[in-house]
């Protein structure tokens, strides 16, 4: 699963996602806000040195995968039958890794494995999609940063056929290699390789700036910037690199170039708000509600809005926020949690009690589910709220 950190302001990498953003020729990138004087450049690998394979792995996966083609398995089955035999023992785990790396240590997180399948898929010369899928986040606290999971799966593409005159391929034939299939997921956007190549490094310069490895963290989102230049989850790395390394004004700088230019995702406009309710300017704040009322794309973004009315004493927009979450995605759990917490704070034990009983319910991830179960059993029994 892809990393999307939330760092102290709402930091996140809504991952693998592709921002289609429309560029105009004159906006300069972002990397030209960046304070290089600040910085050094550190040691960083190359975008070859991701997808580096061993040679006898590299001789192990041609020998199966040309085996496989002589028995007339298409190529992008016999990559998927390989990783199937490769991977099983491999165990998930949150850090990004090189696909060298994810070989030696049988383990990795999203991004590893769909660099891993891109590896075998070069050698292979067999092509590749990818789409980011979006889980519901499981929070984990690191001082004042929150990690959040997001899906990435990679699709493996058949051998384009001759086309009769006048015909075209609407969706070309392949096999979808999902990692770690979730219940409770939804559609984020499509991406490529670029996107992949991107992610990669922003995740590691998101490690870096969690360790306060500035210098490391700013070369890392540098690399990412060349492959995804306007993409509004690195620019809200770079302005959460910025403040976090004492620099607040160009923070502030880069955030206003964002939302001038429209390269903003909900994500952001949460970090540009909680820096405006940290310097009280009252004009701003309105405007970035204003925006993130405007911006909402996923239910984890109508989830964030329901809890901002929440804070603001607004139950009953909250109330209708979570049901319309639960009317259009009512296979996740987290509108059911939100609901129950709600509810709770209102002293409605039975309305807790029913909320929670179906965030278990509804919960395909065993982390969320003993999180929700926990918090059933710690209810109070004796006489419902009616």
């Amino acid at each position: 699963m892809n990393r999307i950190l939330l760092l102290i302001f709402v930091l996140s990498l809504t991952a693998c996602s592709s921002t289609n953003t429309s560029v105009v020729a004159d906006i300069p990138p972002v990397t030209e806000l960046l304070s290089n004087h600040a910085f050094e450049d550190a040691p960083t690998i190359n975008e070859q040195q991701i997808f580096d394979l061993p040679k006898y792995e590299r001789d192990k996966f041609l020998a199966f995968y040309h085996n496989a083609l002589a028995q007339g398995v298409r190529p992008d089955k016999a990559i998927f039958k390989y990783l199937e035999n490769r991977l099983d023992n491999f165990t998930y785990d949150g850090e990004t890794l090189t696909a060298k790396e994810s070989l030696t240590r049988n383990e990795g997180n999203c991004i590893s494995l769909a660099i891993l399948t891109q590896a075998y898929a070069s050698l292979a010369k067999v092509d590749t999609t990818f789409i980011e899928v979006g889980t519901m986040p499981v929070f984990r606290k690191n001082k004042d940063t929150i990690l959040i999971s997001n899906h990435f799966r990679t699709k493996l593409l058949a051998p384009e056929k001759p086309l009769q005159p006048g015909a075209f391929v609407i969706l070309r034939a392949g096999t979808v290699v999902d990692y770690f299939p979730a219940q409770d997921s939804f559609f984020i956007n499509n991406a490529t390789y670029q996107d992949l190549v991107s992610k990669y490094y922003a995740n590691k310069a998101v490690d870096a700036l969690i360790s306060e490895q500035f210098n490391q963290s700013y070369s890392l989102l540098k690399r990412a910037l060349y492959y995804r230049p306007y993409h509004p989850e690195l620019i809200n790395i770079a302005a959460v690199l910025h403040r976090r390394s004492g620099q607040t004004e160009q923070a502030n700088t880069i955030y206003q170039y964002a939302v001038e230019n429209h390269f903003t995702s909900p994500n952001l406009l949460s970090n540009y708000l909680l820096v405006a309710k940290s310097q009280s300017d009252s004009s701003l704040i309105s405007r970035l509600e204003s925006l993130l009322e405007s911006n909402v794309s996923t239910p984890f973004d109508k989830i964030q809005l329901a809890q901002r009315a929440i804070d603001k004493g607004q139950y009953k927009k909250a109330i209708k926020q979570l049901e319309e979450v639960i009317y259009e995605t009512p296979y996740i759990p987290e509108p059911y949690f939100e609901l129950a917490k709600l509810y709770n704070t209102q002293g409605n034990k039975e309305k807790t009690e029913q909320f929670l009983a179906k965030a278990v319910e509804k919960s395909s991830d065993p982390e969320k589910r003993a999180l929700f179960q926990a918090k059933r059993d710690s209810i109070p029994r004796g006489n419902a709220h009616k």
